[in-house]
């Protein structure tokens, strides 16, 4: 018999995180940097604020994906724009009036810190003008430290080609803020609390998948927990990585329907269990909006992982009895 990956509890590695702490996109994003804004400057010069809210409307659960090229052609036909400027209350109107994304407050006092983590503290997300620069706004979406110090606030930066961690201490602070609230599919939207259950085909089916020189199959199962109060839409894909959480492919994806504190199973099926040999491999559980064979970091939510150690850990060995591996 072919050596066969050995299921042992202590082997499962699960984590509950973003790959990119909330939806992030670019202003320069060749989908749409050329695309024209409602006074007829284009997206990659003036579009930080459309791509801010755009990620904000994609982080939240109430709506379906939104690009920042979607949400521009929604404002040109919706009355979003005063030439070049936005007009802060209008995408909160994309979902209708009081539920979904709602702009809150906004301060225009300089490094107002005492607004920005109060805000932050009701769970809400802030645009902020940074200082340093003529007009560049940024989304801040987490405090992580002393409410007075631009270094605790992290940013999504949609001025960058590629995403890069950034704090509100890049540019030494802020002039100006716009707070909404929203359902955020963040780190805390989806608790898998029960477990995630791999089962290699049994032992006796071994012979007739060498027999014909077939891949072992397995199936992979996931429970999930909503803990938002509004139902959740989307696809959960199961995904191989390499060591270095580099995306390999998609082995499976299924639609689902969470209800609001809700909790679903999900069954995925992974061709060959062997994929998981190669050192350092791993399947990852992500949540995207949509569908697509190539996930993006940037866009999606890393729900939980499944790794072996690598030969060093001596994962590797005979199982003349495959069990399911359990959290």
């Amino acid at each position: 018999m072919n050596k066969y990956i050995s299921l042992v509890l202590c082997l499962l590695i699960l984590s509950i995180a973003y790959a990119i702490p909330l939806t992030w996109y670019s202003q320069n994003d060749a989908r749409w940097r050329s695309e024209r804004l409602g006074g007829g400057s284009s997206i990659e010069r003036s579009g930080c604020v459309l791509s801010c809210l755009s990620m904000l409307l994609n982080a939240e659960a109430s709506n379906p994906q939104m690009t920042p090229a979607q949400l521009n052609k929604w404002l040109k036909l919706n009355g979003g724009y005063y030439g070049n400027s936005m007009r802060w209350q209008i995408p909160g109107q994309i979902d209708g009036q009081g539920s979904g994304l709602e702009l809150e407050a906004q301060s225009t006092r300089l490094n107002d810190w005492d607004f920005l983590s109060s805000e932050l503290a009701k769970g809400n997300k802030v645009i902020v003008k940074v200082r340093g620069r003529y007009s560049h706004w940024v989304l801040v979406f987490k405090q992580d430290g002393p409410s007075n110090k631009a270094s605790s606030y992290h940013v999504n930066d949609p001025g960058l080609d590629r995403y890069e961690a950034r704090t509100l201490e890049y540019w030494g602070g802020f002039r100006s803020a716009r707070s909404y609230s929203g359902k955020w599919l963040d780190e805390d939207t989806f608790n898998l609390d029960s477990d995630i259950t791999v089962i290699p085909v049994s032992e006796d089916e071994y012979f007739l998948y060498e027999l014909y020189n077939v891949a072992h199959p397995a199936d992979v199962y996931v429970t999930l927990t909503n803990n938002l109060d509004v139902d959740v839409k989307g696809f959960f894909i199961l995904g191989l990585f390499d060591k270095s959480k580099g995306f390999l492919q998609t082995l499976d994806f299924d639609f689902q329907h969470i209800p609001a504190n809700g909790k679903i199973d999900l069954l995925f099926e992974m061709t060959d269990v062997n994929l998981l040999q190669t050192d350092g491999r791993m399947l990852k559980v992500i949540y995207s909006k949509y569908f697509t064979h190539l996930p993006s970091e940037t866009e999606t939510i890393n729900l939980g992982s499944f790794q072996f150690p690598d030969a060093a850990g001596e994962a590797h060995s005979s199982l003349p009895s495959p069990e399911p591996l359990k959290l």
